[in-house]
């Protein structure tokens, strides 16, 4: 299979609410080395690799409870692993727009020999958008926001 091209400008969308701060995204690929995990910044990768991808945001004035919206890169699905830093929390989108802790889908369903409309929690497969509430942001202190993606 060819390579697929992951080009930072993908993530350009990202976006921090706050002026006054920085938003700095990367993909990394998980590497070992002598029994050491690290990661390594990648260009390209190939479907089905998992990546990392890692926003460092930080601030030149204090900021209360600042929003960042992370994309998940066009030709890859979300796949988990989120680590946020102290006192920040997440929502998710399936569509960028409407952000919910565990978003719905509609479903139709066949209950009785009727067609029935659910909301049902959706895959986190179908995310395609996070969005980080931080705490209060201290002046020139890097908040680190992480999560894994496929290629697709």
């Amino acid at each position: 299979m060819h390579p697929v091209r992951l080009l930072l400008a993908l993530l350009a969308s990202a976006s921090l609410s706050a002026t006054a701060a920085s938003l700095n995204l990367g993909l990394y690929q998980t590497v070992t080395v002598a029994g050491q995990s690290t990661l390594k910044k990648v260009d390209t990768a190939q479907p089905g690799q998992t990546l990392r991808q890692v926003a460092v945001a930080q601030t030149d004035k204090p900021l209360n409870t600042p929003r960042a919206t992370l994309p998940v890169p066009a030709n890859t699905t979300y796949a988990g692993r989120l680590e946020l830093p102290k006192g920040a929390s997440a929502t998710f989108s399936l569509d960028g727009q409407a952000f919910s802790p565990q978003p719905l889908k509609t479903v139709i369903v066949t209950e009785n020999g009727r067609s029935i409309t659910r909301q049902v929690p959706a895959p986190t497969s179908e995310y395609r958008a996070v969005r980080v509430t931080f705490g209060a942001m201290q002046v020139n202190t890097p908040y680190t926001v992480a999560y894994d993606i496929r290629v697709n």
